[in-house]
C-alpha cells in the first residue's frame, strides 16, 4: 500500500512542475489552473511595481517542461487591458528558447525597445509555451536606467543558457549548474510500473 501513495505522489508532483512560475521580478500572482489565461495569468489588475532596468534586465522562471518557447512582450502605462497586451504582441520585446526543466534567467535588454524610457510603468508580460498551451504570468514594473533594488544574484540557470531567437538582450554569463529531472522521471516510471505489476 505504501508503494501505492508513494506512486501517487511522484505522480502528483510531476503534474505540478507541468508548468512554470515566474519567480523575479515578482510576479502578479499564480495560480496553475488560470495560468492558461491571457493575459496575466487571471490576475489583470496591476500589482506592486519592482524597479527594472533599461539595460542588463532579466526574468526569472522555473520551468517544468524539458524545453519551452517564450515571448516577452511590454505593455506601457498604469493599468494595461487585454487589448494592449494584444497590440503588445504584434512586436515582442524577445522570444527566447530554453531547452531544459528548472531555473531559467532570461535576459531582457530594453534599452532600444520603442517607448522604453526612465521612470516609465510598464508591465512584462511572459508567454510561455512548453507543448501544451501558452501559458500566461505577468511583473508590473517602473522601467529605469538606474536600478540599485534589481537583486542581480536572483539571475541563475540549470543548465544550458537560453537561446534568444530575437531581439532582448545577451545572455547571462551565471550558467549555474546542470541538474536533470531525467532521473526523477525514470525513477518514477519505474516505480509505477512496479506497482502496476505487484498488484
Amino acid at each position: 500500500m505504501k508503494i501505492l501513495q508513494l506512486a501517487t505522489a511522484l505522480l502528483c508532483s510531476s503534474a505540478a512542475m507541468a508548468h512554470y512560475t515566474l519567480d523575479y521580478p515578482t510576479s502578479r500572482g499564480f495560480s496553475d489552473d488560470n495560468e492558461p489565461q491571457a493575459p496575466c495569468g487571471g490576475f489583470n489588475s496591476a500589482a506592486n511595481r519592482t524597479q527594472f532596468p533599461l539595460t542588463k534586465g532579466f526574468l526569472q522562471i522555473k520551468s517544468g517542461h524539458v524545453s519551452a518557447d517564450i515571448k516577452v512582450n511590454v505593455v506601457y502605462g498604469n493599468n494595461p487591458t487585454a487589448a494592449d497586451f494584444t497590440s503588445a504582441g504584434a512586436t515582442p520585446a524577445s522570444s527566447l528558447s530554453i531547452k531544459n526543466p528548472g531555473d531559467s534567467c532570461l535576459p531582457l535588454d530594453l534599452s532600444t525597445f520603442k517607448g522604453a524610457a526612465d521612470n516609465t510603468n510598464a508591465t512584462i508580460q511572459i508567454i510561455y509555451n512548453g507543448g501544451d498551451s501558452p501559458l500566461y504570468q505577468c511583473a508590473d514594473v517602473i522601467l529605469v536606467s538606474s536600478a540599485p533594488t534589481f537583486d542581480t544574484s536572483k539571475c541563475k540557470n540549470v543548465g544550458a543558457a537560453p537561446s534568444a531567437t530575437s531581439p532582448g538582450g545577451t545572455a547571462p554569463t551565471n550558467a549555474g549548474s546542470l541538474v536533470s529531472m531525467n532521473g526523477v522521471k525514470t525513477a518514477a516510471a519505474v516505480l509505477i510500473l512496479a506497482v502496476v505489476f505487484a498488484l
